[in-house]
């Protein structure tokens, strides 16, 4: 073998990284096949060799650690050119790896497979060699000898239906017609082992793009999101300032915006003071879950990383309320929900989250939270399955329950009704006094998820509200922000058992001392 050979084969492992390699080797062995052997056309500079920035090189990284990836970017920053070089790397260095790229029509599937077909094109002719030989290539798919294959298709297409797909790339994908059908369709990929990657400029809310994007953030799903926004490219702000005089504010939030919310939000009609709420600084809570300890209705906190996040344990002497939002409990579902806030410092302290049968929900979990935040005062919305819940938190023997009252009136008279019911009156008054809350500051919350909620629960043009896709947290907050009114109330006093020989259960049975009656000045002369 020449010198020259050797060189090449040196070059060529070093384009694909050792064998077992780690995510770093992988990720360098892939910047270093861009910056030395793959060209891309850039629209001013012409062919120029394809060195990636910083951002592109992070979403590399999550392209080969996660199997499932959205990426929320602004437009023209260059992920369409990465996703063509990406997918071409791993079929032309990799075995049995069969890619789909995804696009919006069929002129646009073109267009993506012709940015891998201009960079095979001007690679060396060694590097060419020394790979699988292409042994079809038309259109919109290129097949190689080692029985990988790249194919480009318009979203209308079925890229699961018999076929074993390695990875799906989505381009654009808040923007495809048939969004909600063609993620139905790519979704059984996963399950079998494929990879799922998702990327686009963002198109509103609502749409399964969105959908996926919110999961990522609150953790209800199984992506892992990425945000870039318009300077994760190569433009400055003098750019932005002319890009921003030429277009609308919609326009600008939606394709070069700086953060996600902006790109989602900024022209549609978010409900709750999104700069408040960014402003925030969320804190990671402990989780776990509650244990009965000695003694009736006590129960010690396990942290193991359960469905209960908690901020700060109970208090002594605290006052304590705590609000619900009740799913049906299927597991492909909604969520149930409850927080936990202290009515001495408006602090969010717990929050409760995951899919359980609404009578277990009342039964056991919000029993045993009630009782361990000192008896707190629960409301629990009533509708539908809440009534469920209330059942099972009455069976529970827990005494400390919300009674409904009639909104309209002056003086709002308790009921016997039990529960929390959310109306077309009451709705908009618990949304905009939590609103209020919020942007006061007069409520404390550190939950990163609940506060991903808050920024895409929006109002529709008949004044409706809603959120997008889950409001669950939302809802669950604002009835907990509720009970603060009538916690105070004689009525929702809670008798609180206090543990024997403990510092509490030894005040009470310390005598105090008496204090004689003092006699008031110039007494003698007042007629008994």
């Amino acid at each position: 073998m020449e010198l020259t050979d050797l060189l090449n084969e040196k070059e060529w492992r070093k384009c694909k990284g050792p064998e077992n390699a780690t995510t770093e080797e992988l990720v360098a062995a892939f910047s270093h096949f861009c910056s030395s052997y793959w060209h891309i056309r850039h629209p001013e500079r012409g062919r120029i060799k394809f060195d990636m920035r910083e951002a592109q090189i992070e979403t590399v990284r999550c392209w080969i650690e996660d199997r499932y990836t959205i990426v929320l970017k602004a437009r023209q920053i260059g992920f369409s050119t990465l996703a063509a070089t990406f997918t071409f790397w791993e079929t032309f260095f990799w075995p049995d790896r069969f890619t789909v790229m995804l696009s919006r029509t069929e002129r646009e599937a073109a267009k993506l497979l012709q940015k891998t077909k201009y960079g095979y094109k001007m690679m060396p002719n060694w590097v060419r060699q020394r790979g699988p030989d292409l042994l079809s290539d038309n259109q919109l798919k290129m097949v190689f000898a080692n029985d990988s294959a790249i194919e480009s298709l318009p979203s209308g297409n079925d890229p699961a239906r018999g076929e074993s797909v390695y990875r799906v790339f989505i381009d654009e994908m808040a923007f495809i017609p048939n969004a909600a059908e063609a993620w139905a369709s790519i979704e059984p990929i996963a399950d079998v082992g494929g990879r799922v990657n998702c990327l686009s400029t963002a198109n509103g809310e609502g749409n399964i793009f969105h959908e996926l994007w919110v999961g990522s953030q609150t953790g209800t799903n199984r992506f892992t999101g990425i945000f870039f926004p318009w300077s994760a490219g190569d433009r400055d702000q003098a750019w932005y300032d002319a890009k921003k005089a030429d277009l609308p504010d919609w326009q600008m939030a939606q394709e070069y915006p700086d953060d996600p919310d902006e790109a989602f939000i900024r022209s549609g009609r978010p409900v709750f003071d999104l700069e408040a709420i960014r402003l925030i600084e969320p804190i990671e809570p402990d989780r776990g879950y509650l244990k009965a300890s000695s003694g009736r209705n006590n129960y010690d906190f396990y942290e193991d990383g359960g469905a209960l996040a908690i901020w700060d344990y109970p208090a002594r002497g605290e006052t304590y309320v705590i609000g619900a939002d009740v799913a049906e409990g299927l597991g492909h579902g909604d969520f149930s929900s409850a927080h936990v806030i202290s009515a001495d410092t408006g602090m969010v302290v717990a929050h409760w989250h995951g899919h359980v049968d609404p009578d277990i929900f009342g039964e056991e979990f919000l029993k045993q939270i009630g009782h361990y935040y000192n008896s707190a005062l629960i409301g629990v919305e009533s509708n539908n399955h809440g009534l469920t819940t209330l059942k099972g938190l009455q069976r529970s023997g827990y005494r400390n329950i919300f009674r409904q009252r009639k909104m309209n009136h002056r003086n709002p008279q308790i009921s016997e009704t039990l529960g929390w019911r959310t109306t077309a009156v009451s709705k908009p008054l618990a949304i905009d006094e939590l609103n209020a809350a919020i942007r006061d500051e007069s409520l404390s919350l550190y939950d990163a998820k609940t506060m991903a909620e808050l920024r895409t629960f929006v109002r529709e043009a008949n004044g409706k509200m809603h959120g997008s896709p889950h409001d669950d947290r939302v809802m669950s907050l604002a009835i907990t922000n509720q009970m603060l009114k009538y916690v105070w109330l004689p009525e929702y006093k809670p008798n609180i058992t206090i543990r024997k020989n403990t510092l509490g259960w030894w005040e009470q049975h310390i005598k105090k001392p008496v204090v004689k009656k003092t006699e008031p000045i110039g007494s003698f002369s007042v007629s008994k």
